[in-house]
C-alpha cells in the first residue's frame, strides 16, 4: 500500500520554475514521491518532505504522510516544522565565524582564553579549529563507539557546572589527531559565543542570522500557536518541542536546539551558497563563507560509530562530500540531524537540497542515500 492509496496524498509548496528551466530533469526528480511512498508503505518512514532548489529558484517542494506519528494525527505539510538536530551546528559554526570576521575571536584562538576551566595540562592546547572540525578530543557523543556503557555527562543534579563535567576524564586523543563527533564540543563552541558576544547564544542566533534572513519559522523555543505546526514521531518527541524551563545553568542550544521549515533552511543554505547574503541581507563576506565550507581536515582518522574511516574531510561543523562514490558533486558541504533531517549545498551545481524524513528508526540508509541519488540523478 502507497502514501496515496493508505489516504495521505502529496501536498506541494509554490515553486518557481519548472525543473528543465534550471537543467533537471523533472521525469527523474519525480521518482521521489514514489520512492518515499515504498518506504513508507514498508513502515521505514513515518513520512516525508523535500525541497529542491537550483539556481537561486525552487523547483520541487513537496509534503505527504501524518504529521504525528504517534497517534497518526495531522497531514505533513510542505511548510510543517520540524526538529533540525544536528543541523542547529551549521547556525553555530556561522555564528563563530561571524564572530571571526567582526574582529572578536580567531581560529586557533585556545580556548582557554574564553573558558577558565580550560587553562590546565590536559585542555590548554585545545582550540576553537579543533572544537569546529570535532578534533579537540573532548568527550564524543554517547554511543560514538558503539559502547554498552556510555559515559554520561549530566548525571545527578542536572547540569550545573556542565563546563566542568564534560571535561572529566581523559581525552580520547590529543588535539587534531582524530575526528570524534562530539556534540558537547558544540555546546561549548555556544558558550564562546555568548560570551564573546554578550548575548544568550540563542539571541544572537535569532538576531544575526534568523531574523536578517527572514526565518519567520525557525525557532528554538516554538510559539504556542504553532506547537501544532510541528512535526513530530513519538511521545518524547511531543515532548520535547514544548521546550524546558529557561535556567541558566543549562547548556546552550548550540549543538541540536532548533526547528525550522523546508522553505528558511532553504533561505539558510541559499545564503551560503550565493557568498553569504540572501537577496539584500549580507550574513557573511564571501572569504568567511569561503573559510566556513573548504575542507580542513586530511587523512584525519575517523572511528565514525564502526565505520574506522581513514580519511575524514571535513570543514568548520559541516561535513563534506569528498568520496568517489558520493553522488552529490566534491566539496559538497551538508549535515545531517537525529529524526531525520537533512541538508545539502552543492556550490558547483548551485543546488540546495533539504529533506525531512520522520521515522521510529535511528537510520534508514535509503531514505537518505537512495534520496541523494534520485535529485543528484536528475541533473542533465
Amino acid at each position: 500500500m502507497n502514501a496515496l492509496e493508505s489516504g495521505w496524498p502529496v501536498l506541494e509548496g509554490n515553486i518557481e520554475v519548472v525543473p528543465e528551466e534550471v537543467g533537471l530533469d523533472s521525469r527523474q526528480l519525480s521518482k521521489l514521491d514514489h520512492h518515499f511512498q515504498e518506504l513508507m508503505s514498508h513502515n521505514k518512514l513515518q513520512g516525508a518532505s523535500y525541497l529542491v532548489a537550483r539556481n537561486g529558484k525552487v523547483v520541487a517542494w513537496k509534503s505527504m504522510g501524518p504529521l504525528h506519528g504517534s497517534t497518526n494525527e495531522g497531514q505533513l505539510q510542505p511548510d510543517s516544522l520540524r526538529k533540525l538536530s544536528s543541523i542547529t551546528k551549521a547556525f553555530t559554526s556561522v555564528s563563530i565565524v561571524k564572530l571571526i570576521e567582526d574582529g572578536k575571536l580567531y581560529i586557533d584562538q585556545p580556548v582557554a582564553s574564553i573558558l577558565e576551566e580550560f587553562n590546565n595540562p590536559m585542555h590548554q592546547e585545545i582550540n576553537l579549529f579543533h572544537l569546529l572540525t570535532h578534533t579537540s578530543g573532548i568527550l564524543p557523543v554517547t554511543g560514538y563507539y558503539n559502547e554498552p556503557y556510555p559515559r554520561e555527562w549530566w548525571g545527578a543534579g542536572g547540569t550545573d557546572n556542565w563546563i566542568r563535567k564534560v571535561l572529566q576524564g581523559p581525552l580520547v586523543c590529543q588535539p587534531g589527531e582524530a575526528y570524534n563527533y562530539s556534540t558537547v564540543g558544540f555546546a561549548l563552541l555556544g558558550e564562546i559565543i555568548a560570551r564573546t558576544s554578550r548575548k544568550k547564544y540563542e539571541e544572537y542566533v535569532i538576531e544575526n542570522i534568523l531574523q536578517p534572513l527572514g526565518m519567520e519559522r525557525t525557532f528554538f523555543d516554538i510559539p504556542e500557536h504553532l506547537l501544532s505546526e510541528v512535526c513530530t514521531v513519538d511521545e518524547y518527541d511531543r515532548e520535547k518541542m514544548r521546550g524546558q524551563e529557561d535556567d541558566s545553568r543549562r547548556p546552550p542550544r548550540s549543538d541540536s536546539g532548533l526547528y525550522s521549515t523546508l522553505n528558511d533552511m532553504w533561505k539558510f543554505g541559499q545564503m551560503l551558497l550565493d557568498g553569504g547574503a540572501f537577496r539584500d541581507q549580507r550574513i557573511l563576506g564571501r572569504r568567511s563563507v569561503e573559510l566556513l565550507t573548504s575542507r580542513h581536515l586530511f587523512h584525519v582518522p575517523a572511528y565514525h560509530w564502526g565505520g574506522k574511516i581513514k580519511d575524514k574531510g571535513h570543514a568548520l561543523g559541516l561535513d563534506l562530500a569528498i568520496d568517489h562514490l558520493s553522488f552529490e558533486t566534491q566539496g559538497t558541504f551538508q549535515l545531517e540531524g537525529a529524526g531525520r533531517s537533512a541538508f545539502f549545498v552543492d556550490p558547483k551545481e548551485k543546488l540546495v537540497v533539504v529533506f525531512f524524513v520522520p521515522s521510529i528508526y535511528s537510520w534508514v540508509p535509503l531514505s537518505v542515500l537512495g534520496t541523494k541519488q534520485i535529485i543528484w540523478s536528475s541533473l542533465v
